[in-house]
């Protein structure tokens, strides 16, 4: 006669003994919070590394009244008098070969300054001219630019990236490791709904199991049943918490793709289509996000091992 464990019938019932609706909710909503945390921080580290790839070669410059003319030395000279923008240009025009010197159009600044003035174009505050300069590859500003503008067109600002990519890259550092240890403390809650899970099904089934444990039934037979029905939990779980986290996390890219961006140039164009966000997405989040299912899986299977194999070792 066949023992109860030695088909594929679960002997042990476990689709009753164990808090199905309870793990699987609770499991769903630690994934959520893990796809929220794991974007968060891949959210952080590509706009850091954009940044910090681009921002040290770029310099923003701002020229106010820039249709004005130079101010001019003598009657001779008036007429001969570019416009202050045209005087910052051509000053940029002796910066090495290969920088790239970009004066925004006036549709290009009115909305870049959209999201804080409104509808740019129709306000009635003088805006000044934005120029954007890209260094070539290894290349640095000439230490006494800002000066030198200065001195020839007076009220020149010039900002230099760099100083915000230094502080961008240390903001990124501490998100990803405050990122590290949310991932850290949603496993550690996993494993310990898990373990109370499965001590809550043993208990349960505590007769059945010391029955067929007398009866030959192996630690791995008994183990690898819970382990298999808490494992399956998680994975349906992980999965419903990873498709809920999707709509919010969609939308949070499609608002920061602007911000993505490596020049002002780019910046100011508009917001990108809805077709277009598989694009912005990065590969390594949506592996990480793939995987959150399995890992979830993972977790329960190895917990539900552990916490069997240790409960029938206490067994008499």
């Amino acid at each position: 006669m066949a023992l109860p464990f030695s088909g594929r019938k679960d002997g042990l019932s476990l689709s009753e003994a164990l808090p199905d609706r309870s793990l699987f909710i609770l499991v769903a909503m630690m994934s959520f919070l893990a796809a929220l945390t794991l974007t968060g921080a891949t959210g952080a580290r590509t706009l850091s590394t954009r940044w910090a790839g681009g921002a040290a070669q770029l310099l923003t410059i701002q020229v106010s009244e820039p249709d004005q003319p130079l101010a001019v030395t003598s009657k001779a000279d008036k007429t001969a008098q570019p416009t202050r923008a045209d005087a910052v240009l051509a000053d940029l025009a002796t910066l090495p070969t290969g920088t790239q010197v970009h004066r925004l159009t006036q549709d290009e600044l009115a909305r870049l300054l959209t999201p804080w003035l409104g509808d740019a174009g129709k306000t009635a505050l003088p805006l000044p001219a934005v120029i954007e300069v890209r260094l070539a590859e290894g290349q640095e500003a000439p230490t006494n630019l800002e000066q030198t503008l200065d001195a020839h067109v007076p009220g020149t600002v010039v900002e230099h990236n760099a100083e915000w990519s230094t502080r961008l890259r240390a903001l990124a550092q501490s998100l990803l490791a405050c990122a590290a240890l949310a991932l850290a403390t949603v496993g550690g809650i996993a494993t310990m709904i898990t373990a109370l899970a499965t001590k809550a099904g043993l208990s349960t089934r505590r007769d059945i199991i010391k029955i067929l444990h007398g009866l030959g039934a192996t630690d791995s037979y008994i183990a690898g049943r819970f382990a298999w029905r808490t494992g399956g939990l998680a994975l349906g779980g992980g999965l419903l918490g990873t498709l809920l986290a999707m709509a919010p996390l969609l939308l949070l890219f499609r608002m920061a793709a602007p911000f993505a961006a490596s020049t002002l140039q780019a910046a100011s164009t508009t917001m990108p289509d809805w077709r277009t966000l598989p694009d912005l997405l990065p590969g390594d989040m949506l592996i990480g996000l793939a995987a959150l299912p399995f890992v979830a899986a993972f977790i329960g299977w190895v917990t539900t091992q552990f916490m069997v194999r240790v409960w029938l070792r206490r067994l008499p």
